[in-house]
């Protein structure tokens, strides 16, 4: 889109600078063409007139140029302007990814150190399930010899217990026995 500004603006500049140079080879013509009469004449005023109705057509075609090609210039400065807002949202927008694309190895890392922190509670856990279950099967176990005990010591008590019925029998038929 620049170049083609840039093209139409030669081109106006060149056609400026030709619409010039043909005015003052003009000028230098009609000197040149003034210049060997030697004799004295009449004026003519119709030459003048001529003359000046031709630089009269060509500053009037120059002055229509130029309002064309400002005309011109005014719509591709628009276009310019436009076209520059557009892409600096684009350059904002590509910066923003930019640096967000700068911060993906730092990201990155920090996921793969999240992932070992991940295996290693992961190993932590199973190692505390197996302790657990371990100290599960010990209380199962002191409960159960906690059991035995009670048993074992009601097992004594009654053993007692019926020992001392047992005497009490035995004193009893002895005493009984004359």
């Amino acid at each position: 889109m620049l170049e083609t500004l840039r093209e139409r603006l030669l081109s106006v500049q060149q056609d400026f600078t030709s619409g010039l140079k043909t005015l003052s080879d003009k000028s230098r013509e009609a000197k040149v063409k003034g210049k060997p009469r030697t004799a004295p004449r009449l004026p003519k005023y119709s030459a003048g007139l001529e003359l000046l109705s031709r630089y009269e057509d060509a500053w009037a075609a120059l002055h229509r140029r130029a309002k064309e090609c400002a005309d011109a210039g005014e719509l591709v400065d628009s276009e310019v302007v436009m076209l520059s807002a557009h892409w600096e949202k684009k350059r904002t927008s590509l910066n923003e990814l930019q640096g967000q694309l700068q911060q993906l190895p730092a990201l990155l890392q920090d996921l793969e150190s999240l992932m070992a922190s991940l295996a290693h509670l992961e190993t932590s856990f199973e190692e505390v399930e197996n302790h657990l279950l371990h100290l599960e099967d010990l209380c199962g176990q002191c409960e159960l010899e906690r059991h035995k005990q009670a048993q074992a010591q009601h097992l004594e008590s009654y053993k007692k217990s019926k020992r001392k019925e047992l005497e009490a029998f035995k004193a009893e038929r002895y005493l009984l026995k004359p």
